[in-house]
């Protein structure tokens, strides 16, 4: 299911066909080659220009970017800059760099699971053995967070000497322009938020045109009114729910993130 379609099918069943034809009705229509419907207004308008960038900037979709095949620039010894080509972000922008490891995923998952494991073999004895030593050796650095965006898909790394000739990036990228990564139960929350950023939108273009009609044609506009006006905390509403219901509804969606998440929460060897 196109979570987009489903939101503006959403928006026309909770708002009057009326008010969305005022609001949204293309004004240049005998201006231009073909008329644009309603649907495509609601879509660009308030979807794509404000619910999709505001769900970048509150999730996006947690990846693993490795850079063995970048060369970066160099601007001194401690520095590397590293712009990532758009192939290897699914076409997406970069919507924030968290971290940078110097090994691969793949290797430093088998690492780690080497130095958990416990041979039959091994005695109490030699284990404490063990954990005494280890707990005087240096810990290995096998990540930094030490980076940041500078610009699009270009990323500045600061305090390394050294290429990551198998390091990787983890980032967040933006999300598709469909929202297809929603899984289906997710979706609803989307068609609340878009309802919401409509009757917004619609309170901002409406109440000072129904307020011009009445005073320049002394025209009672009624039941109009009474709905546009009922809309007066929509964009109070949309903000609370964007921050405190559907970044987290994106935050369980992204598997990444959401399985990290959970993997510090409980141990990841649990």
């Amino acid at each position: 299911m196109n979570a987009l379609i489903k939101a503006v099918d959403e928006i026309k069943f909770r708002i009057p066909k009326q008010i969305l034809m005022e609001v949204f009705t293309d004004r240049d229509y005998f201006n231009r080659q073909a008329p644009v419907s309603i649907d495509e207004q609601i879509t660009n308008k308030v979807l794509k220009s404000r619910v999709l960038v505001d769900c970048n900037l509150t999730g996006g979709a947690e990846v693993f970017i490795p850079l063995s095949d970048l060369t970066p620039q160099r601007p001194n010894d401690y520095t590397l800059v590293y712009r990532i080509p758009k192939d290897k972000t699914q076409g997406r922008s970069i919507m924030s760099a968290l971290s940078v490891g110097y090994a691969s995923q793949a290797l430093s998952n088998a690492f780690m699971a080497f130095q958990n494991a416990k041979p039959c073999s091994v005695t109490p004895e030699l284990q404490a053995a063990q954990n005494l030593y280890q707990s005087h050796a240096p810990i290995p650095l096998i990540s930094g967070a030490n980076l940041r965006l500078i610009a699009e898909n270009t990323i500045l790394i600061r305090g390394t000497s050294q290429l990551l000739s198998n390091g990787y990036l983890r980032a967040v990228i933006a999300n598709d322009d469909e929202m297809s990564h929603l899984q289906m139960r997710s979706i609803p929350s989307f068609c609340n938020l878009a309802v919401l950023a409509t009757k917004a939108y619609i309170y901002n273009e409406a109440t000072i045109n129904i307020d011009l009609a009445k005073l320049s044609g002394g025209m009672d506009l009624g039941k109009f009114k009474e709905i546009v006006d009922s809309y007066a905390d929509a964009e109070e509403l949309y903000q609370e729910y964007l921050h405190k219901t559907f970044s987290g509804v994106q935050f369980m969606n992204d598997e990444q993130t959401f399985n990290r998440f959970m993997a510090m929460m409980i141990g990841s060897m649990r």
